[in-house]
Formats: structure tokens, sequence, C-alpha cells
């Protein structure tokens, strides 16, 4: 039987075979960008897939393999690609002109909606990417407090700016501002107010970890930080970059908490760079430019384009859209389970709603620990695996429905999933026996 490296060596051998073209232009990229790459978070060994064109649930590379899109640019294409009604809008906004030196009125109306939508955001400003958006999130924290300490999770991801990240090109100072405890541990962020309180600015923190596959806040714990954070007078900035898709109100809304402040971006640019950061009044008036303590500029906050696109997606964005999307979410999560109960291998399925991630591990999922304990070269054979059965997903291996999709969609997407381990299996029998039941 073939061990695990040689059947990943299968795998990539099936994945060039269907995808020249894609070879081709990587070997182009090469010479032009370092390791042909410009966005980390879309390469993959051997090289990444090159779309050509989407349409609905759908993307087709320029090899000509249509693929199912379960990865919608990384969560933000809530209607599935090429979504007629944003299409109509962005081009009908291009012909007025793409960008001016003035603020839009579709501006005004897309904050409107997410200020009616969510309940804690009271004010609310554009920005051009979620990482600026708990960037600037983070500097109001700082400038509301006085204080200059950020408390971040583990694994969390909010961004590339330099009070959320770590490694190499991070200054020191920047990493001694920074303090990160686990996911889903009272205990730990107990301590550190306990000890650092009266210098920390804000909790910083996603309601559902992404990159690490859709690993949801304990309702317990989420309420415990809003409580905690409170009672030192620390700002809550809940990261719903990625989850403001589940609820019109966000996830928030379903945990029923209420941070201080909100970091925005993905679906509420119908497909364009956006981003947004709001919360309460009296912290966003720093920002009031008629009396401007922070200021915050930027060529292309609330680009005409985006908002215009952003409107027409949130418009289109009802709670039966929503409720549609996470109910095929839902049956993805358990049809992929099933595969794995049928296949006898440990494994969890995470996620709520559209939002889903896959962790082949018989360790428990509740943090970065649990989602690092599944081996990165089957993960590396599961998602190329997928690709080669249609299937786009992310890396990870996270995946998102879309209100475009149908139950037939779930279905191939969960068949292709079980020929995937069945090709995987007799590799797992030998080098992975803890995964197997």
């Amino acid at each position: 039987m073939p061990t695990l490296q040689e059947a990943r060596a299968q795998v990539i051998t099936n994945y060039q075979q269907r995808t020249p073209k894609s070879a081709a232009l990587y070997a182009q990229a090469l010479r032009a960008m370092p390791g042909g790459d410009t966005r980390s978070s879309t390469f993959f060994a051997p090289y990444p897939t090159y779309i050509e064109r989407g349409g609905g649930a759908q993307l087709t590379d320029v090899d000509g393999n249509v693929l199912l899109d379960f990865l919608g640019n990384y969560t933000s294409l809530i209607h599935g690609n090429a979504f007629p009604p944003v299409v109509e809008a962005a081009r009908r906004q291009v012909e007025l002109g793409s960008a001016w030196g003035a603020p839009n009125a579709d501006q005004v109306r897309l904050a409107t909606i997410i200020c009616e939508r969510v309940p804690s955001v009271e004010l609310v400003r554009f920005t051009n990417s979620g990482t600026e958006a708990t960037m600037q999130a983070i500097r109001a924290a700082r400038a509301f407090t006085g204080r200059d300490v950020i408390v971040k999770i583990q694994g969390g991801y909010h961004g590339t700016h330099e009070a959320v990240s770590s490694g190499a090109g991070v200054p020191r100072g920047a990493l001694d501002a920074t303090i990160q405890v686990p996911f889903n541990d009272e205990a730990a962020l107990s301590q550190v107010i306990a000890e650092r309180g009266d210098q920390i600015a804000a909790v910083i923190l996603e309601p559902m970890m992404g990159s690490f596959g859709m690993i949801p806040a304990q309702r317990e714990y989420l309420h415990f930080v809003r409580k905690a954070t409170q009672a030192a007078n620390i700002l809550m900035i809940l990261d719903e970059v990625m989850t403001f898709r589940l609820d019109t109100g966000g996830t928030q809304a379903i945990y029923g908490v209420h941070p201080d402040l909100t970091s925005f971006a993905k679906i509420i640019g119908g497909g364009f760079p956006v981003g947004a950061f709001g919360g309460r009044t009296d912290i966003m008036a720093l920002y009031d430019p008629r009396n401007v303590r922070v200021s915050h500029s930027g060529t292309f906050n609330g680009n005409p384009v985006t908002m215009a696109a952003g409107r027409v997606a949130m418009e289109h964005l009802t709670p039966d859209r929503i409720a549609h999307a996470n109910a095929l979410g839902d049956s993805l999560r358990r049809g992929l389970s099933e595969v794995l109960d049928e296949q006898r291998l440990h494994g969890q399925v995470t996620g709520i709603g559209s939002l889903v991630g896959i962790h082949l591990t018989a360790q428990p999922v509740t943090n970065h620990l649990g989602a690092n304990s599944a081996r990165p070269e089957l993960k590396d054979a599961l998602h190329l695996a997928l690709i080669n059965r249609g299937i786009l997903q992310s890396h990870g291996t996270m995946l998102c429905t879309s209100t475009v999709m149908s139950e037939s969609d779930i279905t191939h997407a969960i068949e292709a999933f079980q020929d995937a381990l069945v090709e995987l299996k007799p590799a797992l029998e030998i080098e992975c026996p803890d995964l197997m039941r």
C-alpha cells in the first residue's frame, strides 16, 4: 500500500495533468513576483490554480476545468460570482466615474444599512480592506482609552498590520504591545487582565476563528469576554470581517453580545476591495472631522464603485437568503461528518451556518492547538484531491456556501470528499493509525 508521501505525489501528478496552463502562468509569475505570488493565502504547492472567469456557484480555470466555488474569494462573495445585480450596479457606476475626491450617495446608503442592521454600531467609517478596518479599530481603542496594549487570540487573524502580526519585520515594540491568549480559555484572559488590565486598551477577537478552520467561540466564553472587558474598562473589538454573513446583525446577534467596536469587510463590498469599522458614538467621535482627534484618510475609502456594489449586495442579502446559505452550510457539515463516520476516521467538521471547517484530527478542536494537530501533508493532499474533483476550497480546509448554491452542489461536494478520502485512506491506515476508529 502507498505511503502518505506517495499518495500525495499521485494527487499532485493528477493535478499537474489537468492544469498545464496554470503551470505555465506560474512559471511566468516566478519571473515577476517573489515565489510567483502576491497573495499568500492563494498560494499552494506545486502551484495555484489560475481562474479565468466565474458565474454563480462556478469558476472556470485557464485550462477549462469547472470548479464549484466553495471558497467565494475567502467568504466575500456571498452571492456567488458575477452576481447580476452587483455587476449592473458596478458597471453603471464605472460609466459615471470610478473615483473622485468627494463623498458619494451610496457611501451614505451603505453606512446606513450597516448601522441599521448592527445595533452596536452607531457610527461607521469605510476602509479598503479588513486589515485597515482592524488597524483603525485598534487605533481608536488606544486613542479613546489612552492605553497601548492590545490582547488578541493565538491564531486569530485580523490582517497583516503590526499590531496583530508576528514574525520577521515586526518591530519589537509592536510585539511587546500585543499579548496573545488561547481561544475559548477564560482563565488565560482573566490572568492577563488581572496582571495588566490598566495597560490594556482592547481585546480583539473573532467570534469564529477563520484562518484555523472555522472554530466557533463557545457562547459562555464570548459573554465572559464582554463582562471581563467591561469590568476593567477595556474595549471589546469584535472582528466580523468573515462572520457578518451569518445573520443580518452579524454573529454578535447570534451570540447576543454587544461589543464596543466591530470591524467589517468582505461581503459589504459586493466583491470589490472594502473594509469598515464602527461602534459607539463616543468612540467614533474621535474621527469627526469637525473636531478631529484621529485623522483617517485614504484615496479609495468609500470608493463609488465599491459602495454601489456593496449597497446592492447588502440589499439582496435578506434574512431569507442568509437562511438559505446557512441551511446549505448545515447540510454540508452534516454530510461531511457522515462521510467521516462511514470511513471510520477521526475528525471534526466545525463552523456555523454558511462557514464550514474540516479538521482531520482526533484531538478536540476548540482553538488553534487542536487545529494545528492535523498533519500538514494530509491537509495538502486532501486540498488538491478535492480540486481534482472540481471543488475549490481553501488550503485549510475551509469551505463556505453562498446564496446561489443548491442542494445538488452540496451533494457534489460531499461525494467529492468521500472519493478523496477513499483515495487517501490506504496511506492513512499505514501512517496515521491515530485517525482510524
